[in-house]
């Protein structure tokens, strides 16, 4: 590039290295270019409302420095200008919070014109402007910046948190997309305080509205315990779910438009939850077996039972012994002694049965 073009590091790289953080991905900001100026460089445009360009070599996201004005609603909702002569400083200023608004140079200098570093050591979580209330989708990332930073001690700022109340009253978290929510939902998931995420959504009075069939137990010891226990995304789904009745967590399924993998484990656990009392006898374990495909599916069954067992309190090791007993019966010496159709398939309900009577241990009988 020519001297006429800057570029500059924002956003999360600059955050995640001044809190000590791996980087993994790096967003840059050039301003006093054009789209034509990025092209002729071999910079490949891949946004359509406003300008994004991917690096020729390293792929990373080049986006040049823009404003934006508020046309419609939601989060969608914007006219974007992204003129040569736009400063840094304006498009820091469209940022959401001040700590994903610090620039910094080629030279390594940083621009922080929000004091975000101040934030940053105060570990708050505060607004650039007022433009805040401007994007619905905010709220949902607020809340998740506050479950993922909750081990350094960020909270929300009280003024921001009443402009995330400020949206929930406006009507404008309608506008958000089933898969925009679900996105911000599963980073949440992948942090540890997961929790965190709906209570901050809770306190904007905007839990019931983004997730209204969500029964979620405001619990600190429950917390606590989903924070201490390496748990993957779609079990802590699950988990946090334990209280939404079957009925109207397939709705939240149907709204959210759920991967599989965290619907089927979530509606399992529900499941089991309501159906289900332990202790319960070898009949009833080898129905539930065979509803959970436990045989032939081990690997979401382990998944399931760690969920359960964490849940009801009991050994792992029991749930295992369970299906370990079944595992070992197969059709091969039934269908020898001619055994077939429904038959065949009373024969091996009745072998597995058996097995368990014989498996079934004293702390999950």
């Amino acid at each position: 590039m020519t001297t006429s073009y800057q570029v500059y590091l924002v956003g999360g790289a600059v955050r995640d290295a001044l809190l000590e953080l791996p980087v993994k991905d790096h967003d840059w900001v050039v301003t006093g270019a054009t789209p034509e100026q990025l092209e002729a460089k071999g910079y490949q445009q891949v946004g359509k409302q406003f300008p994004v360009f991917l690096h020729p070599k390293s792929k990373e996201e080049y986006a040049l420095a823009r404003k934006e004005k508020k046309q419609g609603q939601g989060y969608t909702g914007f006219i974007c200008d992204f003129s040569p002569d736009i400063r840094l400083e304006e498009d820091l200023e469209r940022r959401d919070l001040t700590i994903n608004a610090i620039a910094q140079n080629q030279d390594g200098v940083l621009i922080d014109p929000f004091h975000g570093q101040q934030d940053l050591h105060d570990r708050l979580l505060r607004h650039v402007s007022d433009a805040f209330v401007e994007d619905p989708l905010r709220v949902l990332r607020v809340a998740r910046f506050a479950a993922r930073f909750h081990d350094f001690g960020f909270t929300v700022a009280p003024d921001t948190l009443s402009l995330m109340q400020k949206i929930s009253a406006s009507g404008e978290l309608s506008t958000l997309s089933a898969e925009r929510i679900w996105k911000e939902l599963e980073k949440a998931l992948n942090t540890r305080h997961a929790s965190v995420f709906f209570s901050v959504l809770k306190q904007a009075n905007a839990l019931d509205k983004l997730f209204p069939q969500f029964l979620w137990e405001d619990n600190q010891a429950s917390a606590n315990t989903l924070h201490q226990v390496e748990f993957t995304p779609a079990q802590r789904w699950a988990i946090l779910c334990k209280q939404t009745p079957m009925a109207a967590l397939t709705q939240l399924h149907q709204r959210l438009r759920s991967p599989n993998q965290f619907k089927i484990l979530t509606e399992q656990t529900r499941s089991f939850l309501e159906d289900q009392r332990i202790p319960m006898d070898s009949a009833a374990w080898e129905n539930w077996l065979t509803s959970v495909n436990a045989i032939k599916k081990p690997q979401p069954f382990v998944l399931l039972i760690e969920v359960l067992s964490h849940l009801t309190n009991s050994k792992m090791k029991d749930w295992q012994d369970l299906r370990n007993a079944v595992a070992t019966i197969n059709a091969a010496p039934l269908i020898k002694q001619g055994l077939g159709g429904a038959e065949l398939g009373q024969a091996l309900k009745k072998a597995r049965t058996e097995a368990l009577d014989k498996t079934l241990s004293p702390l999950i009988n």
